[in-house]
């Protein structure tokens, strides 16, 4: 019983294999089928069940090795009996010696091909995120290309549609701003003549507050001078 169940269990690790390998179904398909709930929770603990297997196989396949080992070894010892053994015997035991090494290399070759289907996912599913990045990146970049143009397109038209349906109002904005520059220019010099003339009365209004800080010094010296000759006069009057 046990063998009848590695058996299937490669058939259908083949039949999936085959499936993955023709090109019957995209990777896409494939990452969609991924996604589906059940399989999802599958793969969330995939390497729990692939170790599960794994070790599985491996004592089932040290079970098969361990049958070969002890057929061979009963065989060699009726071989070296020859007298006790009989032809229905001997055909008794290489029919076990054939089952037994087709159970081993069932369970061997089950072994190498769940190593492959592991892989062959892995590899299915990024392969399908690396197209579904590439895809996303590339219509970003279409999509990016395409708005450039039409802004460029857009500016363009709207250039010419303003020089060739209103004419006359770009030539009156142009003067406009023709003249509007040259006031400036004018309101500029202005401005640093203004500036200058400020600059000029500041320094006059200093020199001013010089002469008029000299002026009141000289005059209160000569009003102290003047107290000093009314104080001399009226003390020659006294006397």
């Amino acid at each position: 019983m046990l063998w009848h169940i590695v058996a299937g269990f490669l058939y259908s690790e083949m039949f999936i294999v085959l499936l993955m390998i023709l090109p019957i179904f995209s990777s896409q398909t494939w990452s969609k089928l991924f996604k589906f709930s059940f399989i999802k929770q599958i793969s969330e603990k995939s390497s729990f069940y692939f170790r599960l297997f794994l070790v599985m196989l491996v004592c089932v396949l040290a079970e098969a090795l361990r049958n070969v080992w002890v057929l061979k070894q009963a065989y060699a010892s009726i071989k070296e009996h020859p007298h006790e053994m009989r032809p229905e015997t001997e055909s008794l035991y290489l029919m076990r010696m054939f089952r037994a090494q087709r159970n081993f290399y069932i369970t061997g070759f089950s072994l190498f091909v769940w190593f492959v289907l592991h892989r062959l996912i892995s590899l299915l599913s990024e392969h399908a995120k690396m197209r579904a990045s590439e895809e996303a990146s590339i219509k970003q970049a279409q999509s990016a290309t395409a708005a450039a143009e039409r802004l460029l397109d857009q500016s363009k038209v709207n250039d010419s549609d303003t020089e060739d349906v209103y004419p006359d109002t770009v030539e009156a904005l142009k003067d406009e701003l023709l003249k509007l520059t040259k006031k400036f220019e004018s309101e500029e010099i202005a401005h640093k003549k203004t500036k200058q003339d400020l600059e000029t009365l500041r320094k006059q209004t200093l020199q001013t507050n010089t002469e008029y800080d000299r002026v009141t010094q000289e005059c209160q010296k000569l009003q102290y001078r003047l107290q000093m000759l009314e104080s001399s006069s009226t003390s020659k009057k006294a006397d």
